[in-house]
């Protein structure tokens, strides 16, 4: 076993020997094991336990146990203990998801911190199954079906060669000690389920069906390693990523054999699933305006394009106030040059969209921006009479998603501004106009 786990090392790291290492021990015989194997293979390594409080005796059991193992093997040590309920209740996530979350950016602080190269994990070829039936079970993209990586930028994962079986016969066979953690007996968890109840009912139909299954998840690996190339092939030539958002073409997505497959593979890193992407590439045929959501961001269906974006917050943000004298303006999607001057002689008004022009007389400090909201009106410049804002956007033919970064400037209680779009009439330069203020958008892309 000795000899396979270096080779196993060392397909994954080639200089390994001048590399250094910090294992996530809990105490149970995978870790263990793990444990034994670096130190017989000689390599440098530390051990960090990560104490998640939640077995009471049984988890200060366990701290105590891997801290006695980092003294018999002589290296270092690092142990953390986190208060998992409280985070929990804070983060609206389960038990599982807490330790994860708590243990990864540990480990890699404890790497930064120590200088260490590589976090290792002692992850086995079962659990590579458990977790291949647990996305299965969840619906899942080809990613989800090989199972777990032995290897993504500085984790790697040794032992993915090796059956609980085996791992359990080499423990035994060294008499080495180790600790149960009763949690793996209950049913409580899916990860538990499938070990206890599906694979022993898969052993029954064939005994080699874990080892049969272990060789389809690395198939579909390497599989994945071709369809990904091919995916982001043509991926490249439709997606076009802009600042605040990215577009996708509705005509060249339908040009594509199966797009909703390569639709999903692009925004499922968002945290879109298959079957949004499969409503997304539905609603394509229809009218725009169609909206659909993760935790994290939105589609939008345009006129011609998806449109993808984080959600937008802006709109609870707090006003920012203009003081008069400001040579300048910046926010988070804005960027303003001010300028107050006296209206020079034979002075043309002009009106670019980047411009707002206005009678430094009329305005009352401190301006406001704000983004625009429901019911918002204001006198368009050539009107008379006020429009809605909403009213005036769909006329200009704004883009929905564009629409929600559109902000306005008011002096008072009257919207002088529709920014980047349209000053307001009663505003505007005049005759008698005898100084002029200029608010000029930089752009920022």
């Amino acid at each position: 076993m000795l000899s396979q786990f270096q080779k196993s090392v060392l397909s994954l790291i080639p200089q390994a020997g001048k590399r250094s290492f910090l294992l996530a021990v809990s105490g149970g015989v995978d870790s263990v094991v793990m444990a034994e194997l670096f130190k017989k293979a000689g390599y440098e390594f530390a051990i960090a336990h990560c104490n998640f409080q939640l077995r009471g005796k049984e988890s200060e059991g366990d701290e105590k146990f891997v801290k006695e193992l980092a003294t018999k093997y002589k290296v270092p040590f690092y142990v953390k203990r986190f208060d998992t309920d409280t985070y929990v209740a804070e983060h609206k996530v389960s038990t599982q998801m807490a330790a994860r979350e708590l243990r990864y950016q540990w480990f890699n602080d404890c790497l930064k911190h120590e200088k260490l190269d590589y976090l290792v994990i002692a992850h086995h070829v079962d659990d590579a199954i458990e977790t291949f039936f647990i996305n299965l079970l969840r619906g899942t993209g080809i990613a989800g079906l090989h199972g777990i990586a032995s290897v993504q930028k500085n984790l790697i994962r040794p032992l993915l060669s090796f059956s609980r079986k085996e791992i359990e016969e080499y423990a035994s066979a060294q008499k080495l000690k180790w600790r149960e953690d009763s949690s793996n007996a209950s049913d409580k968890y899916e990860r538990n389920k499938i070990r206890h109840h599906l694979i022993p009912e898969l052993l029954k139909i064939s005994t080699d069906a874990t080892k049969a299954i272990g060789h389809t998840i690395e198939n579909l690996a390497e599989t994945e390693i071709v369809y990904r190339k091919a995916i982001e092939k043509e991926l490249s030539k439709l997606v076009t990523v802009g600042k605040d958002k990215t577009t996708i073409p509705v005509n060249g997505l339908k040009k594509l054999e199966h797009p909703a497959l390569y639709l999903y593979e692009y925004i499922k890193r968002y945290g879109f699933n298959y079957v949004q992407a499969k409503e997304v590439c539905h609603a394509i045929e229809g009218q725009s305006g169609k909206i659909f959501l993760s935790t994290s961001h939105r589609i939008i269906k345009d006129r011609k394009n998806l449109v993808l974006e984080p959600i937008n917050t802006d709109n609870n943000k707090a006003p920012v106030k203009i003081e008069d004298g400001d040579n300048g303006f910046v926010d988070k999607d804005l960027s303003l040059l001010i300028d107050i001057k006296d209206k020079p002689a034979g002075y043309k008004p002009f009106h670019p969209q980047s411009v707002g022009c206005f009678d430094y007389n009329k305005l009352t400090f401190p301006l406001t921006v704000r983004p625009w909201a429901k019911g918002d009106k204001f006198y368009p410049l050539g009107m008379n009479k006020p429009k809605k804002i909403s009213d005036f956007l769909i006329d200009a033919k704004i883009s929905l998603a564009d629409k929600d970064r559109v902000s306005v400037m008011l002096s008072g209680n009257e919207i002088v501004w529709l920014i980047g779009h349209r000053i307001d009439d009663r505003y505007k330069i005049a005759p008698a106009t005898k100084k002029l203020y200029i608010c000029n958008i930089v752009n920022t892309e």
